[in-house]
């Protein structure tokens, strides 16, 4: 019988270079951690300054947005629905 291991072994990692794996990677996560929260911060900033700018509460303002894509919804319905074969018409959304 043989007696040779074929089985594969934790002794069989370069203990150095797993560490240093290891290492780069923390860095990385903490970094790319670093620029999320960066950016984070400046989309909130810009959300104050054009909340600060708008004529309208936020309340009213949230109305108007959701007007507007709601009518931007309907049109690109109706245009989709308009090329359609068979020539079937758009019908406005109310």
């Amino acid at each position: 019988m043989n007696d040779r291991r074929t089985d594969p072994h934790w002794e069989d990692l370069d203990h150095g270079l797993l560490i240093g794996a290891v290492v780069l990677l923390a860095v990385g996560a903490l970094a790319g951690l670093g620029g999320s929260l960066l950016a984070g911060a400046a989309a909130a900033k810009a959300a104050r300054s054009w909340l600060r700018r708008a004529d309208l509460g936020p309340t009213d303002l949230a109305k108007l947005k959701w007007a507007q894509a709601r009518a931007a919804a309907g049109a690109g319905a109706g245009a989709w629905r308009a090329a359609e074969p068979g020539g079937r018409r758009a019908v406005p959304m109310p």
